[in-house]
C-alpha cells in the first residue's frame, strides 16, 4: 500500500479525536485516488445504501439496477412480492446482463442466452446439457442483504452487514409523525458532480453556510445562527434548522455512510433524498429525489414550486464544493478549525475514522 495512504488514514484519526470543534480532513482526503480506494474497501463496500423507493418497484418483475462500487446489482420484486438484491452478473462468463429499470420475468444475458428468474434461479443455459459438472438447477445468482426502512430501499453488498434499521429506532422516533414511509416520487433532479462525496456529505450535514452561498435564500428563513445538531443514537447524524418569518423548519440527516434526507415540516411536508452514485475520488453523479404525500405529488403547482426551491439551492451549493475541490490541490493548505457549527462533521469524521481502522 502507497505509503500516502495510511499516513492520510492516521491524520484522519488524530483530527477526529481531537479535543474541541477540532478541525477538517486533511486535504489528501479528497484528492487522493488511492485513498478513496480504501474508503470504498473500509466504508463504502461493507455499508447500507439507499437504492430506491417502495413506489418505484410496486409490482412483481419491477427492476432497477444499481452500481454499488464495482457490484452491478439487480434489485427487484418477486412473484411473492418480496423485494430482494441480486448480483445482475451472468454466472457463466460474468457479463452485465441487467440494466436500467422496468418489468420483466426472466433477465436473459445477451452473450450466450443464460437466463434467471426473480428468484435468482437459473431458468435456461443453451447447450450445457451433459457438460460434466454442470447442475443446471445448482446455479443461483449470489442475493445481497435488503432492509426497507421509512419506505426506501437499503442494500448492502456485505452479506456479513449488521442489519439497519433496528440500529435507527431513535431516528424512526423522530419521524414518525411526518408518516414518510407513505410518501411517494414527485420527481429527480439529475446533476453531474466533479467533487469528492465527502464534500458533498460535509455541505449537507452543516447550515453554517447559509451564511455565504444561501444568504439570499435559507439564511432569509433558515438562518445558520438557529442551526444546531440533534443528539440521536445510531449510525446518523440530524441538523435542526428552525425557521423565521413563518418558514418551515426541515432537518438534514445522514446515515452512514452516503444516505442523505432533507425534511421539511410544516403544512407542505416534503423531502428530498439525496442520491450519490460515487464512481471516483473526485466524481459521482447526484440525484436529487422528491418525495411527497400522495396528494402533494399529485399538485403539479406543488411538485414545481418544490423542484424550482430545489434547484436554486443546489445552484448555489455547486460552485462551492467545486471551488473547495480545486482548493484541496493546493500543497500550502492546512486544514482550519471547526466551528461550533459543524458538530455534525465531527460526528462523520468518527465514523470514517473507525471504519477505516477496521478491515472491510
Amino acid at each position: 500500500m502507497p505509503f500516502v495512504v495510511p499516513t492520510t488514514a492516521l491524520e484522519l484519526g488524530r483530527s477526529a479525536s481531537e479535543d474541541g470543534t477540532g478541525h477538517g480532513l486533511p486535504a489528501s482526503c479528497y484528492r487522493d485516488p488511492e485513498f478513496f480506494d480504501l474508503e470504498v474497501e473500509r466504508v463504502l463496500r461493507p455499508g447500507w445504501h439507499a437504492v430506491a423507493r417502495w413506489d418505484d418497484l410496486p409490482e412483481p418483475g419491477d427492476y432497477r439496477t444499481v452500481d454499488l462500487f464495482g457490484e452491478r446489482v439487480l434489485v427487484l420484486r418477486d412473484e411473492k412480492r418480496k423485494l430482494r438484491a441480486f448480483s445482475g452478473i451472468c454466472l457463466h462468463r460474468a457479463y452485465p446482463f441487467a440494466s436500467g429499470e422496468g418489468n420483466a420475468k426472466r433477465f436473459v444475458c445477451p452473450y450466450h442466452r443464460w437466463s434467471y428468474d426473480l428468484e435468482g434461479r437459473l431458468r435456461a443455459a443453451p447447450l450445457m446439457e451433459g457438460v460434466p459438472g454442470f447442475d443446471r438447477s445448482a446455479c443461483r445468482l449470489p442475493e445481497f442483504p435488503l432492509e426497507e426502512w421509512q419506505g426506501f430501499v437499503f442494500v448492502s453488498t456485505n452479506r456479513g452487514a449488521a442489519p439497519l434499521a433496528a440500529q435507527l429506532g431513535a431516528l424512526d422516533e423522530l419521524l414518525a409523525p411526518l408518516e414518510l414511509g407513505s410518501f411517494v416520487h414527485a420527481g429527480v433532479l439529475d446533476w453531474d458532480s466533479p467533487w469528492n462525496w465527502k464534500l458533498m456529505v460535509e455541505n449537507f450535514i452543516e447550515s453554517y453556510h447559509h451564511l455565504g452561498p444561501h444568504a439570499e435564500s435559507l439564511a432569509k428563513t433558515n438562518p445558520a445562527k438557529g442551526t444546531h445538531a440533534l443528539d440521536v443514537e445510531g449510525p446518523c447524524v440530524v441538523l435542526e434548522n428552525p425557521s423565521v418569518e413563518g418558514a418551515d423548519p426541515f432537518w438534514v440527516v445522514q446515515v452512514f455512510p452516503t444516505f442523505l434526507l432533507a425534511q421539511v415540516r410544516g403544512e407542505f411536508p416534503l423531502s428530498s433524498w439525496f442520491e450519490m452514485q460515487i464512481d471516483r475520488h473526485d466524481h459521482f453523479h447526484l440525484r436529487i429525489h422528491l418525495l411527497l404525500p400522495e396528494a402533494l405529488a399529485a399538485t403539479p403547482d406543488v411538485v414545481a414550486g418544490a423542484k424550482e426551491v430545489l434547484t436554486r439551492i443546489h445552484l448555489e451549493d455547486i460552485p462551492m464544493c467545486e471551488g473547495i475541490q480545486k482548493g484541496m490541490q493546493s500543497l500550502s493548505w492546512k486544514p482550519g478549525r471547526l466551528s461550533r457549527q459543524e458538530e455534525n462533521l465531527r460526528r462523520f469524521h468518527r465514523y470514517l475514522s473507525d471504519a477505516l481502522a477496521t478491515p472491510g
